[in-house]
């Protein structure tokens, strides 16, 4: 199983969100309500 992981890790992006280790989920979470709050303020 952790040769499964080390190759699954090895293939995805530094900026693949998930559950990852050493990863963290609040940043991703933030970066997407600053885009929504953005895409809302350009649209009206």
């Amino acid at each position: 199983m952790n040769r499964m992981k080390d190759a699954v890790n090895a293939q995805l992006r530094d900026q693949q969100a998930g559950f990852r280790k050493n990863r963290s989920c609040k940043d991703q979470i933030a970066t997407l309500r600053i885009i929504v709050e953005q895409s809302i303020e350009w649209n009206s």
